[in-house]
């Protein structure tokens, strides 16, 4: 075993917590159509502060369910899940912790987010409970970007 103070990463998470969390489900009939899910996903950061030894932030991941069966709705779910986090200023630069919020920071509250949504879909009586599709993080922040130049020039 490798001790963990030889490994501790320079950037942690504090804390995180539900915001929001909304289930609306419709009774379900006796047909066998197909259910089609469709998931949007976004994040912010929601504050960026620097203190005498660390950077602070906090960040949000945003997830939005809808599950069809044919044109009738089953259930919507929409879920933010908040983590905050640390970074130690003395191995790290601003703009690298903010790099961090928005990549590992948001991995891991999207994994939060994925086993919340699981575990209440479960107990709400959907079956089989709903799994988020695992998604490419550099991807989502890639059209974030894209999505705030073009909303920049509009």
């Amino acid at each position: 075993m490798i001790d963990s103070n030889k490994i501790i990463a320079i950037f942690q998470m504090i804390a995180s917590r539900v915001v929001n969390f909304k289930l609306e489900t419709k009774e379900v009939g006796k047909n066998k159509e197909k259910v089609n899910i469709k998931n949007d996903f976004d994040y912010e950061v929601i504050k960026l502060e620097e203190h005498d030894e660390a950077y602070y932030g906090v960040v949000q991941f945003k997830s939005n369910f809808v599950a069809k069966k044919g044109k009738s709705i089953l259930f919507k779910i929409n879920i933010v899940y908040e983590g905050k986090f640390i970074g130690d200023k003395n191995a790290l630069k601003q703009e690298d912790f903010k790099k961090m919020l928005e990549l590992n920071g948001v991995v891991a509250l999207s994994q939060f987010t994925r086993s919340y949504v699981l575990s209440a879909t479960a107990l709400a009586g959907i079956n089989p409970p709903v799994r988020m599709p695992m998604i490419n993080i550099h991807q989502l922040r890639k059209l974030k970007e894209e999505e705030m130049k073009q909303s920049e020039k509009a």
